[in-house]
């Protein structure tokens, strides 16, 4: 997954001539009627992995219905990100797999344990905005 995302990643970036804004956030909300889990896949140079890719991933952030909360503070450095959530039978899922734990995690992408399950995340473009906010709905 990590060397596929960050080839896309730089690609996306450099044909669109993308400036990188200062400050930013990326926000999760739920406009489901369930209870929603939600993890966050995000660039990071500070992440290297022997495979030469650079990302970090974080969760689980519990959302109640109608909640919202920021799972990305720094300035987003990327257009691409990823994310994955699940609660009362429904999945937001992809064809971007990663060891994703079953406890709270804040790692980088190679990053995985006995604890933990491949998942299938998806691809988020949040297209160089500074803020971004991704509503799940059922």
């Amino acid at each position: 997954m990590t060397t596929r995302k960050l080839a896309r990643a730089v690609t996306v970036a450099a044909g669109l001539g993308i400036a990188w804004p200062a400050h930013a956030w990326v926000q999760f909300c739920n406009g489901t009627s369930v209870t929603i889990w939600t993890a966050y896949s995000w660039y990071n140079p500070g992440c290297v992995a022997e495979d030469g890719s650079s990302w970090s991933k974080a969760g689980w952030w519990e959302l109640a219905p109608g909640q919202c909360k920021i799972v990305y503070g720094p300035a987003i450095t990327n257009t691409l990100s990823y994310y994955y959530a699940e609660g009362g039978g429904l999945t937001w899922a992809g064809p971007f797999f990663t060891c994703t734990p079953w406890s709270a995690f804040n790692w980088c992408d190679n990053t995985c344990n006995t604890n933990s399950r491949n998942l299938g995340w998806r691809e988020l473009n949040t297209g160089g905005a500074s803020n971004y906010t991704l509503t799940f709905n059922p």
